[in-house]
């Protein structure tokens, strides 16, 4: 008895229907995977930016609190006053009070050391840049209280007095005619808040707009 002449036809029809369900299916898992990698990846894109406002707002709070020009007795109260004399004493007590307030804030340092790497994988290498700007105006400052605290004051009119000068305007924002870079340290702490916010705020914006219209 001959077979079925169609037996074969519907066999090869059901598997190719099963193939082009199973390629279906598999596209379309492929395109959900794809929007939820996309949205994770885009969720740890605004994770980052929030995080760096948030360390470019504070930033301000911490340097305002360093460079405050009036310091406490609680700030130096455990400065080692050993082999020095009162006058002596007196003139390190600023310094020593800087070097404390930049310890308190150490906290926030590592913050940013911890954000930057993340965030330079979010918007690209190049913003290292950006971030050396808060390494440098915080080195610029410990640096000057570091030579300062050490040395006696030179006499005014020499080069010695001129870096004198300049090293009190990157600590306390000093401005004066004898001054070769007034604000040096506050444009680059200016210049950092500007920048992060430029690539960061646009993306916060956004998101708040969706969720106001959500």
């Amino acid at each position: 008895m001959l077979s079925d002449p169609w037996a074969f036809g519907w066999t090869q029809l059901f598997t190719l229907a099963g193939l082009i369900m199973s390629a279906v299916i598999s596209f379309l898992g492929l395109r959900t995977f794809g929007k939820w990698k996309r949205e994770k990846l885009e969720e740890r894109r605004l994770e980052i930016a929030y995080d760096a406002l948030t360390i470019a707002y504070g930033s301000e709070m911490v340097f305002d609190d360093i460079r405050r020009r009036l310091v406490r007795e609680y700030e130096w109260a455990d400065m080692p006053k050993e082999g020095l004399s009162e006058t002596e004493a007196e003139r390190r007590r600023s310094f020593y009070g800087i070097i404390k307030r930049m310890e308190r804030h150490n906290g926030f340092f590592e913050r940013v050391l911890v954000l930057q790497p993340k965030f330079m994988a979010v918007f690209g290498k190049h913003t290292e840049a950006i971030f050396q700007k808060l390494h440098k105006a915080r080195n610029s400052i410990q640096v000057a209280v570091e030579i300062l605290i050490e040395v006696d004051e030179p006499k005014t009119g020499t080069e010695e007095w001129d870096l004198v000068l300049q090293m009190r305007s990157d600590i306390w924002d000093h401005s004066s005619s004898g001054v070769k870079e007034p604000k040096r340290v506050t444009k680059m702490l200016e210049e950092f808040r500007g920048d992060i916010e430029a690539l960061c705020s646009p993306l916060t914006n956004e998101e708040y707009k969706k969720d106001r219209s959500s």
